[in-house]
């Protein structure tokens, strides 16, 4: 099973010092404001992105490869043909119930 989080990092610096500003993170459902330097927000940002890299590899290692096409939709391209001549058919009623000569 694999868990899903989302993390969503928001900061703005108004000027490159190392004074404080706000970062806004939103993890897991929470939302924290805090107040951190320059450095101390690319070393979140840093971490973050390093465990959802770690978490996107352990998922593909775990998942079991995938057929390239599953066979209850038949061969590949087939439903694209389809549903491109169904939107023909269609297309072409539509065309003709709007016709100035589909009255007569």
């Amino acid at each position: 099973m694999v868990r899903s989080e989302l993390w969503v990092l928001v900061f703005e610096w108004d000027e490159p010092t190392m004074s404080q500003q706000h970062i806004t993170i939103f993890y897991n459902g929470r939302i924290s404001v805090c107040d951190v330097t320059e450095f101390q927000a690319r070393a979140i940002i840093w971490l973050a992105s390093r465990e959802m890299e770690e978490r996107i590899k352990s998922a593909r290692s775990n998942q079991a490869p995938k057929p390239l096409h599953s066979q209850l939709y038949g061969p590949p391209g087939l439903s694209l043909k389809r549903s491109l001549q169904m939107f023909l058919q269609k297309r072409k009623k539509r065309a003709e119930a709007i016709s100035p000569y589909s009255q007569l």
